[in-house]
């Protein structure tokens, strides 16, 4: 479990260093000592702690102009074979300058794990739903969809204009549907057969 927990804040910080380094907007990191992290605090205005996204009111300009601004945030984490994994209104702090993200132990590597596409899309979707509690127009966005097309595409750029439309394509396989169908099928079985054993044994 220790060595676990290393590897863990080992690629924490080394995620911390690599999105700063890509004008990702993340508390400036210090170093690791003894075992613990050391950061930049961020900050608000009156320098008291900033609160997080899921704390403050927004008119719907300023809704919209966080939710422009984490897409590109996303955008370039992505560009970058990162994808934070936990992104919601709970791990987005509000700064004098904006949104700054944070806690990154459960990054993972867009090429490198299977469940990439939905945990990018559960990152997206859930910053456009808490957003567009202000401002209802984005629920109608599909950003993340997009930029995952356009990374799989090899054609995803840090500035790269997005439109937040996407055309869903109905001819491919509901594959995910079909493996809890299969799931569903075997727990059935089962139940059926624990029923037949057990009548059995009571004849």
């Amino acid at each position: 479990r220790k060595q676990q927990e290393t590897a863990w804040k080992n690629t924490e910080v080394d995620a911390l260093y690599q999105l700063r380094d890509a004008g990702v907007r993340v508390p400036e990191p210090f170093g690791y000592f003894h075992g613990v992290l050391v950061m930049e605090l961020v900050v608000d205005a009156d320098g008291h702690s900033a609160p997080r996204l899921g704390e403050v009111e927004l008119s719907p300009e300023m809704a919209r102009g966080f939710h422009r601004f984490l897409v590109r945030q996303v955008v370039k984490m992505l560009c970058v074979g990162l994808i934070h994994g936990d992104l919601s209104e709970y791990n987005v702090l509000v700064g004098p300058d904006g949104p700054v993200i944070i806690d990154f132990p459960q990054v993972v590597s867009a090429a490198g794990n299977n469940a990439s596409r939905s945990m990018l899309l559960r990152d997206v979707n859930n910053l456009t739903a808490s957003l567009g509690a202000w401002a209802p127009e984005l629920l109608d966005t599909w950003y993340g969809e997009e930029m995952w097309a356009l990374y799989e595409a090899g054609e995803l750029h840090p500035d790269t204009e997005l439109t937040g439309t996407f055309v869903h394509d109905t001819t491919k396989p509901d594959l995910e549907g079909v493996r809890h169908a299969i799931n569903d099928a075997r727990e059935e079985a089962l139940i059926r057969q624990q029923g037949r054993e057990a009548a059995a044994e009571m004849d």
